[in-house]
């Protein structure tokens, strides 16, 4: 993928820190809720952009050089980070679903930049350099979270960086909040 939809589409990642701060900052039941319709109004849209010839060239003349070849026929990445933020809303405490919502967003950033930029040492597919920068990441963002042990945070951190590298096939939006917000479950 060229370099400006990579940066593109990692400053809307980042733009989504906005879910976990306003969801921290707001009582469950309403943050749940925003989400809810947030997700399902997500998941509509592109339910429409799959089915749509009209709509989905509309769609790819806007927004094409952000989506990843795999997204044109599959819901995007931003559906999938939405599931995951109503997923931990509803599985998890608020402080380890902040956390976890908080490792996705900023830690993945962190190892795609740092990987693409710096990157050398190649690991499944991804390199040491941005999986290190996706550690160090969200261990920096777990120490400004409140409610969490140390054991909480740091084992979320590993988690995320661990789920952030592995191949598996589900969308790394998915899988790593729910993955670090499990195991900093397990620790509480």
């Amino acid at each position: 993928m060229r370099w400006v939809g990579e940066i593109g589409r990692k400053a809307i990642h980042l733009c989504a820190l906005s879910i976990p701060i306003g969801y921290y900052f707001m009582s469950e039941t309403l943050g749940r809720s925003i989400l809810l319709g947030l997700t399902l109004a997500s998941f509509l849209i592109d339910v429409i952009r799959l089915n749509e010839p009209r709509i989905r060239t509309f769609f790819y003349l806007f927004f094409g050089r952000l989506v990843r070849d795999h997204e044109r026929y599959n819901l995007l990445g931003a559906t999938y980070l939405l599931l995951s933020s109503l997923i931990c809303a509803y599985a998890f405490a608020k402080p380890i679903a902040v956390a976890a919502l908080a490792f996705l967003i900023l830690g993945d950033t962190a190892a795609a930049v740092v990987g693409r930029a710096i990157g050398r040492v190649r690991i499944l597919g991804k390199t040491l350099e941005g999986s290190l920068a996706c550690l160090a990441v969200c261990v920096a963002a777990a120490w400004v979270i409140p409610g969490l042990s140390w054991p909480q945070r740091l084992v979320g951190a590993a988690m995320a960086t661990l789920f952030e590298l592995l191949p598996v096939p589900l969308d790394d939006n998915l899988r790593i909040p729910i993955a670090a917000g499990f195991a900093m479950t397990l620790l509480a």
